[in-house]
């Protein structure tokens, strides 16, 4: 099967790195919300923390790997140990996702290494630090290639500090970052699981 990739970007042998976009969905319960799982953390600009693992039930984690459906992305098991085992990734990248009964049903992605400042890059303009706990926010303007698909920049500086698994220093909506895998952990998903989405990173010209 022709991955999906290929049908939206022409230029994707150049790209060096991905944002995870997978678009299959993972539901929590009913009767839990986004909030169930963090608490406020400021008053004035309402960034939040989590306090508490990620709940879903295990009927709604049958698919390898998934948005959480507050915004957060997320694998099975079996790709888990797959990604630990062939990259410099560990389990510590993961943070384990419970059923109300206490089973661990999936795995969040909680990447360690956070990337070099790329905002000058993407024309992601930051917005001023909160008065009151400091933490900065960014705009999520995007450049568009010729079929109307979203692309980003990288600059040499925070492609050689690359790590297999990321985010960026910047946050946006929510104060969440962006996950960023490198070019060898888009092959190796891409082969396996030909239909996931993610937006390129190209090298920026400097």
């Amino acid at each position: 099967m022709k991955p999906l990739m290929e049908k939206l970007y022409d230029d994707l042998d150049k790209a060096v790195a991905f944002e995870l976009r997978f678009t299959n969905m993972i539901f929590t319960y009913d009767d839990l919300c986004y909030f169930d799982f963090t608490e406020k953390a400021c008053h004035r600009c309402g960034r939040a923390v989590r306090t508490k693992p990620y709940l879903a039930p295990k009927a709604n984690c049958k698919k390898p790997c998934g948005e959480l459906d507050y915004g957060g992305h997320g694998v099975n098991q079996e790709l888990r140990d797959e990604l630990i085992a062939r990259f410099d990734i560990t389990e510590e990248d993961f943070s384990p996702m419970y059923d109300k009964r206490g089973n661990v049903v999936y795995y969040e992605i909680t990447p360690r290494h956070t990337m070099k400042p790329i905002f000058r890059e993407n024309r992601w303009m930051p917005y001023p630090p909160c008065a009151v706990c400091g933490s900065q926010q960014f705009s999520n303007r995007d450049y568009e290639n010729d079929k109307g698909e979203i692309y980003h920049c990288i600059s040499t500086e925070a492609l050689e500090d690359l790590h297999d698994l990321n985010v960026t220093f910047e946050r946006f909506s929510t104060h969440k970052p962006l996950i960023v895998v490198s070019r060898r952990v888009y092959d190796f998903l891409t082969e396996k699981y030909p239909r996931t989405h993610y937006y390129p990173f190209y090298l920026s010209k400097e």
